[in-house]
């Protein structure tokens, strides 16, 4: 009896915990779907530092979920045999308006990094 007066207090934490849980889930989700657009992305601009431009995307395997990146030129050399460096950003969110963009206040993730063409 004692154990069943402990447990009911304990029970009402439970649907909390499971939401939390969902939350992360998401964030991961998002995080592996922005990581594998990256990726991608690197490898386009490695074999062509200039085959890749700025754009946006849904995920294939998570509903509401948008993709956005995009590519800028940091510096671009006239010198021959020197190489241009770009950097790239990709956002990933859980669009939950439906805009198609990722806005302020929804769950997202952000990976960055720079790019440089082999001359």
């Amino acid at each position: 009896m004692l154990v069943g007066l402990a447990l009911v207090p304990l029970m009402q934490l439970y649907p909390g915990l499971l939401e939390a849980n969902q939350d992360v889930e998401t964030e991961m989700r998002l995080g592996v779907a922005a990581s594998r657009k990256l990726e991608e992305l690197i490898a386009s601009m490695r074999a062509d530092i200039d085959a890749v431009s700025s754009g946006s995307e849904g995920c294939a395997d998570l509903p509401g979920c948008r993709l956005e990146w995009t590519v800028q030129s940091v510096h671009l050399s006239p010198a021959p045999g020197v190489g241009a460096l770009k950097s790239v950003g990709v956002r990933g969110c859980l669009d939950a308006d439906g805009s198609l963009s990722c806005d302020a206040g929804e769950v997202q993730v952000r990976y960055d990094t720079k790019v440089t063409s082999r001359p």
